[in-house]
């Protein structure tokens, strides 16, 4: 089988696979991905939702990431690529746990670590 050359997120984004850091790729476009939505739902004032109005978008930001995460390993597992997944969600979640720092987001759109779970770096 060919190595593949593009996947697709379930809203249609074409996501670039070849060459060697097509992993590396994959998970940057989706956290950026997910940011570019999460700064749709920013353009209104969260804190004036209140908490739980807040805790519903770091919710549903988070499923969101792994969701597409899932999505894609399952397109690069039906071109032959295997992809470990619990690797990919530790990875994917210190990428977007980056992408947070950078912009200055509130701690709370963070993953945490899971008790007993090494960071792979």
């Amino acid at each position: 089988m060919a190595d593949p050359t593009h996947i697709y997120m379930s809203r249609g984004r074409q996501i670039d696979v070849r060459g060697p850091n097509f992993y590396q790729n994959l998970l940057n476009a989706l956290a950026e991905e997910i940011l570019a939505e999460l700064s749709e739902l920013e353009k209104i004032d969260l804190a004036a939702l209140g908490p739980e109005a807040f805790e519903q978008v770091v919710g549903i930001t988070q499923i969101r990431l792994l969701n597409e995460l899932y999505y894609c390993l399952g397109q690069l597992k039906a071109q032959g690529v295997e992809v470990e997944v619990k690797l990919a969600i530790q990875d994917l979640r210190d990428i977007w746990n980056r992408y947070i720092d950078q912009t200055r987001r509130p701690e709370a759109l963070k993953f945490s670590e899971e008790p007993g779970e090494d960071l792979v770096q």
